[in-house]
C-alpha cells in the first residue's frame, strides 16, 4: 500500500516540480519582454524631448553671450539701468528654460547654471571697470569689446553640452 502511494506521489511531485520551473521560466521571459517594450517605448518618447532640451539650452547659452545680449538690449538710460536690463534679460532667459533641467544630466546643468552666473558677473565686472559717469552706450561697447577678447563662459558650457549629448561625459 505504501509502495503504491509512493509510486503515485513521486511522479506527481516530479510533474509539479517540472511544471513550476516551466511556469517560472515563462514568467521571467514575459517580464523581460515587457521590460524591453517599456524601455523602447520610453526611449521613443523621451529621447526627442531630451534632444529638444539640449537644443533649447544651447540656444539659451548663445542668447546669453555678453555680446549677443548687449547687442539685443537698447542702450537707453544710465549705465546702471543698462546693466540691470542685461542682467534681468539673462535671468528671464534662464527662468524660461528652467524646466529643461529635467532632461539634462545634473553635471551639465551645473555647468549651464555656472555659465549663467559667470556671464552675469562678467557684465557686472564690465560695468565696474567703467567710471560712474559712463553712458549705457559706452557700457554696451565695452561689453562687446571685452567679450571678443576673453573666453566667454557660455562657450565652454556649449562645448560641455555637445560632449554630454554625444555621450563623452
Amino acid at each position: 500500500m505504501y509502495l503504491n502511494l509512493l509510486y503515485t506521489i513521486v511522479p506527481m511531485l516530479l510533474l509539479a516540480f517540472i511544471f513550476y520551473f516551466l511556469l517560472e521560466k515563462f514568467f521571467n521571459e514575459e517580464r523581460e519582454k515587457r521590460s524591453f517594450q517599456y524601455k523602447t517605448l520610453t526611449n521613443k518618447e523621451f529621447l526627442p524631448q531630451k534632444f529638444q532640451a539640449y537644443e533649447r539650452i544651447a540656444l539659451f547659452l548663445e542668447r546669453i553671450r555678453p555680446s549677443a545680449v548687449a547687442s539685443r538690449t537698447q542702450p537707453n538710460g544710465t549705465m546702471k539701468s543698462f546693466e540691470f536690463e542685461i542682467v534681468n534679460s539673462i535671468q528671464k532667459e534662464f527662468e524660461h528654460n528652467l524646466s529643461q533641467q529635467i532632461y539634462i544630466h545634473p553635471e551639465t546643468w551645473k555647468i549651464v547654471f555656472s555659465a549663467k552666473n559667470a556671464t552675469i558677473n562678467f557684465i557686472k565686472t564690465c560695468a565696474d571697470t567703467l567710471p560712474e559717469t559712463a553712458s549705457a552706450k559706452e557700457l554696451q561697447e565695452h561689453i562687446i569689446k571685452k567679450s571678443m577678447e576673453e573666453n566667454i563662459p557660455s562657450s565652454s558650457a556649449i562645448l560641455y553640452l555637445q560632449k554630454d549629448i554625444q555621450g563623452e561625459y
